[in-house]
């Protein structure tokens, strides 16, 4: 059962799904219809699911979906997976980027390897100050208190600043 993001409780559970390029507003809309119809059947030991989806900056899709109605596992994320496996190659866009940095520059959302993000740091590029996106929260409140884009220096990512390796 698909509802409004801001219905859902913090401790909802949460995925989000970073585009290797911003998408088009004409691809953004029907990436949100697509997603909304396919929330709106998912279920859980068929038992439909409380779920909500947002797209941030046409470039990350975030779904939650609420533990106290039906906590999805194991075959509903399976399932979830395929669906957006399935909006990556309609789409031409990989939505699988987990070994990938989401940072800020100029305004901007862009995405980097990790070796590259650590050679950005290097060179003085991105550093403490830099905004990224932890990718790995998992939930909602997680989100909305400020803990998916962040400093690097408050992040784990502050790992692949040059500082950190001299105290390593």
């Amino acid at each position: 059962m698909l509802v409004p993001i801001d219905t859902l409780p913090d401790h909802s559970q949460l995925w989000i799904f970073p585009a290797s390029r911003a998408l088009t507003e004409a691809e953004a809309s029907e990436l949100r219809r697509t997603i909304d119809t396919y929330l709106t059947s998912w279920e859980v030991h068929h038992v439909p699911a409380e779920a909500a989806q947002e797209l941030r900056y046409n470039q990350f899709l975030i779904i939650a979906a609420n533990p106290d109605v039906t906590a999805p596992s194991g075959c509903s994320i399976d399932d979830m997976t395929r669906a957006i496996k399935s909006l990556s190659a309609k789409f031409g866009v990989d939505f699988f980027g987990a070994m990938k940095v989401f940072y800020r520059a100029d305004g901007e959302v862009r995405m980097a390897s990790r070796s590259e993000f650590k050679s950005l740091a290097s060179q003085g590029i991105v550093d403490a100050e830099t905004l990224v996106f932890d990718n790995s929260i998992t939930t909602l409140g997680a989100l909305r208190s400020g803990q998916w884009e962040l400093p690097v220096a408050a992040s784990w990512h502050a790992t692949m600043l040059p500082e950190a390796a001299a105290v390593q």
